[in-house]
């Protein structure tokens, strides 16, 4: 064998085995390519798996996001409910406690002192305030006169006194508190002197509003005689028609009333409340109804002045 034919041979054999190695590297490059695809294909697999478990997971979570929000719903509008419900029960509450609040107030008030007098109403011989006290001589216009004055009004009166005083209205205490009996002797007397013609003036005993000690006659410091009709032109008394009322006192008979002479210097205690409502519609006491003066009784001594 020649050296030609050995390497002819020779070459052949090594292409050979270069194809088969060639060939085995193709076969296991597929083999591989096999496995990743496989591997692919299952981890594919895997995460569509987990997106349809990730799916369900969201829409149960809806579900329950849902009923949550609705259970929500529900114990909103019944604590709104409840809400409600205690808010009028509070309110009912209130309300009664206002009621018994106003019947104590009722039950602890005497209640001849909105009642209608003047030919009207009736005082017996036996009523006396609860409690009178003395008032103090400086706002008295007889300074050695000794008048007493329902003790719980008194703050009252002469708060309304010292503020006409600060304003150059001094007003000055005339007459107050009169017994049954001290009534019937004034009356009397007037009897003697007037004949039938006191009763334009003067009210009998028992009808008199002074004997519940919340009226007071006024007069100014330069008047003479003390009550005088010529007193409604005084700074003193313009000062109070116009301010009284902020302390609970009215004008019982003003001009053209129906039971009395003209009595500018007479005013008596009704409270803030009814005070100021007679003057803001400028009704007068004796024109009102009684069932509507009674529903004042309650607030009498509220809103003490300032």
């Amino acid at each position: 064998m020649n050296i030609k034919k050995f390497a002819e041979k020779y070459l052949i054999y090594v292409i050979l085995v270069i194809i088969g190695v060639i060939g085995y590297l193709i076969y296991s490059l597929f083999g591989n390519i096999t496995v990743i695809k496989n591997n692919i294909f299952s981890v594919e697999s895997k995460i569509n798996d987990s997106v349809l478990d990730l799916d369900k997971k969201i829409v149960e979570l809806q579900k329950g996001l849902e009923i949550v929000a609705k259970t929500n719903s529900e114990l909103s509008q019944n604590l709104q409910a409840q809400q409600t419900k205690s808010d009028s029960i509070d309110q009912t509450l209130s309300g009664l406690a206002g009621t018994v609040n106003t019947l104590e107030k009722l039950s602890k008030t005497d209640r001849e002192l909105l009642q209608k007098y003047s030919k009207v109403y009736f005082l017996n011989e036996n009523y006396v305030p609860v409690q009178l006290s003395n008032i103090d001589q400086k706002y008295l216009q007889n300074k050695s006169a000794s008048l007493q004055f329902h003790t719980v009004v008194m703050i009252f009166l002469t708060k309304m006194l010292d503020d006409a005083s600060a304003n150059s209205s001094a007003a000055l205490v005339v007459s107050t508190y009169r017994s049954f009996g001290t009534q019937g002797t004034l009356k009397n007397s007037y009897r003697v002197t007037y004949g039938s013609g006191a009763n334009a003036f003067s009210a009998d005993q028992g009808y008199s509003e002074h004997q519940l000690g919340t009226t007071v006659d006024l007069t100014a410091p330069d008047i003479n005689p003390a009550l005088d009709i010529k007193f409604d032109s005084t700074p003193t008394y313009v000062w109070l028609t116009d301010n009284a009322y902020k302390y609970g006192f009215i004008l019982s008979y003003p001009k053209n009333n129906s039971y009395y002479q003209y009595e500018p210097w007479h005013w008596r205690f009704v409270g803030v409340a009814l005070a100021t409502k007679l003057h803001n519609e400028n009704k007068n006491f004796y024109n009102l109804d009684q069932r509507e003066i009674d529903t004042y009784l309650s607030t009498i001594f509220d809103q003490l002045p300032l």
